[in-house]
C-alpha cells in the first residue's frame, strides 16, 4: 500500500558526545555535550487496518532489520516475541501513554521504522535517541519519559534535540542547558577513536554512588574546567585541561585513566568520554594524521573520527 504523505510522520534525534562533567553531571556539574553527525531516525506511517496493532521493524547501520515486532496497541505488549528489546518498548511506549492518554488510542494499525546512523555498540545514544523521538511523536516531555523509564541525568535527551553543542546542568534535580559555541582553532587536531571496550552506564555509576566522596569539591573543579574548554584557544592549554580533568575523575573515583591503560606511549592527550573505560574517547594529536592512524592501526583500533567527520554543524 502506498501511503500519502499525511499518512506519516518522521522524528530525528542526534547521538551525543559528552566531552566534560561525565558522572558528576548527576549532581550539578557543569557538563559540555557535543551532538553527533549520526543520530536515529523514527517513521510512524498508518496502515489500512484496523486490527489495533503496532508494528515495529528497526533498522541497523546497513539498513538490515534486527528487530521485528508487533504490539498490541490496547496495553502494548508484544504479540510475537519476548526479550529485553521487547520489554523495553513495552516499557517506553506505556510510560508514553501514561504522560498522554490519547497516545495511539484508536484501532488502526501503526507501522514503525527505526533507523540508527551508526553501530549501537559506539555508545553514541541509541537508547536516548529512541527515547527522544517516542516522546516527540506521543507529544510527551522527553525528560519525564526518561524518568519514568532509563534514567539519568539526561544530558543526551538535551543533546538529541539540539542542532549545537549544549552546557547543561542539573538543578534541584531539573535540566537547564543552553546552546554554546565549541568550534577550536586547533580542531583539526582533535580525534575521536572508538576503544571496542563496551562500558554499561549502569555499573559506572553505581560504582560513582560508591566512591565519590567529595562530589561538591569535584564539581567546582569540573566546571571551572568545563568553562576552560569552551574558551580554550591552543592545543597545548587543551592537553592540559584534559588531563587535568581525568586526573580529577580517576583521583575521586579510583578508576585507571584511559591513557594509561590503552594508551601509555601515545604523545598526545587522551580522554574518556562519558562512562570511563569504554566506547568512545578523545585524542589530540599534533603530529600527522598518518602517524596518528598508523598509531592506532598498531592498537588495532580502526574507527577514528575527526572532529569535523564527527561533530553535528549547523551550517
Amino acid at each position: 500500500m502506498t501511503l500519502a504523505a499525511t499518512d506519516s510522520q518522521h522524528f530525528y534525534g542526534h547521538g551525543k558526545l559528552l566531552l566534560t562533567g561525565e558522572y558528576f553531571v548527576l549532581d550539578g556539574a557543569h557538563a559540555l555535550s557535543i551532538p553527533t553527525r549520526f543520530g536515529q531516525h523514527l517513521r510512524v506511517k498508518t496502515l489500512s487496518g484496523n486490527s489495533n496493532t503496532l508494528y515495529w521493524i528497526a533498522l541497523n547501520k546497513l539498513r538490515q532489520p534486527w528487530l521485528n515486532l508487533a504490539f498490541d496497541k490496547s496495553d502494548f505488549s508484544c504479540i510475537n516475541a519476548n526479550g529485553a528489546e521487547a520489554d523495553t518498548l513495552t516499557k517506553i511506549l506505556r510510560q508514553a501513554r501514561s504522560l498522554n492518554p490519547d497516545f495511539l488510542t484508536t484501532s488502526e494499525d501503526i507501522a514503525v521504522e527505526t533507523y540508527l546512523e551508526f553501530p549501537n555498540n559506539w555508545g553514541l545514544g541509541s537508547s536516548s535517541t529512541l527515547l527522544y523521538c517516542v516522546a516527540q511523536w506521543a507529544g510527551v516531555d522527553a525528560f519525564a519519559l526518561l524518568s519514568k523509564t532509563m534514567g539519568g541525568s539526561g544530558y543526551d535527551i538535551a543533546s538529541a534535540g539540539s542542532d549545537y553543542p549544549i552546557l547543561y546542568h542539573l538543578e534541584n534535580g531539573k535540566p537547564h542547558w543552553e546552546q554554546v559555541s565549541f568550534m577550536p582553532p586547533f580542531s583539526e587536531n582533535i580525534f575521536f577513536v572508538y576503544t571496542g571496550q563496551k562500558q554499561l552506564s549502569t555499573s559506572g555509576i553505581k560504582h560513582y554512588r560508591e566512591n565519590a566522596l567529595r562530589i561538591q569539591d569535584c564539581i567546582g573543579w569540573i566546571n571551572r574546567l568545563t568553562e576552560s574548554m569552551l574558551q580554550c584557544q591552543s592545543l597545548t592549554k587543551m592537553n592540559q585541561i584534559i588531563e587535568a580533568h581525568e586526573e580529577v575523575i580517576a583521583e575521586e573515583l579510583k578508576l585507571p585513566k584511559v591513557k594509561e591503560t590503552l594508551f601509555p606511549d601515545y604523545w598526545g592527550a587522551v580522554k574518556s568520554l562519558g562512562a570511563w573505560g569504554g566506547d568512545f574517547v578523545m585524542m589530540t594529536n599534533d603530529r600527522t594524521e598518518e602517524d596518528l592512524l598508523s598509531y592506532l592501526r598498531s592498537k588495532n583500533l580502526h574507527v577514528v573520527h575527526s572532529f569535523d567527520k564527527m561533530i553535528f554543524q549547523n551550517k
